[in-house]
């Protein structure tokens, strides 16, 4: 009987998808992440702030757009994977954000982010050690993006 429970379970230990960085995402409660997702993730190597304003044609002089964006660059951990570059791009409040997409032809990964979350993105990319970029973007529709850092650690 425990030979037949173990041979039964093969197939579904094998199904189970596995990919590099899978300990940053949050557990699957929902039980979304059912197949292989396209995968983007790079090692950030530098990264620029951009802080902008924008009136644009025929608006008013007091109607100015301010954005806030960070550009991050680095190196790909994934073979033939062309993303190296993620826009970070940040707005006041945390709904009807975007979710995270490649645009440029597949090469930059865009992530939107509430504004309060600045300071502490900054504070990861400025601190000792190594970060990534990751985006899954999985067949069902589910989209999965994160800025995290690799584990350092503690001071004494």
């Amino acid at each position: 009987m425990l030979t037949l429970a173990v041979l039964l379970s093969q197939p579904l230990a094998a199904s189970q998808v596995s990919l590099p960085h899978d300990e940053y995402l949050p557990e699957d409660i929902y039980g979304q992440r059912q197949d292989r997702p396209e995968q983007v993730l790079f090692e950030v190597q530098r990264y620029s702030l951009t802080i902008g304003s924008e009136l644009r044609p025929g608006a008013r002089p007091n109607d100015a757009q301010a954005s806030v964006s960070i550009l991050l660059e680095g190196r790909s951990t994934l073979t033939g994977s062309p993303v190296r570059r993620a826009r970070l791009q940040f707005a006041e409040g945390t709904g009807g954000q975007r979710g995270a997409r490649l645009v440029d032809d597949g090469t930059l990964l865009v992530i939107n982010y509430p504004l309060a979350l600045l300071p502490a993105i900054r504070q990861m990319l400025d601190s000792p050690g190594t970060d990534y970029v990751q985006g899954r973007f999985y067949g069902n529709g589910l989209i999965w993006a994160d800025l995290h850092s690799e584990p350092v650690a503690a001071a004494d």
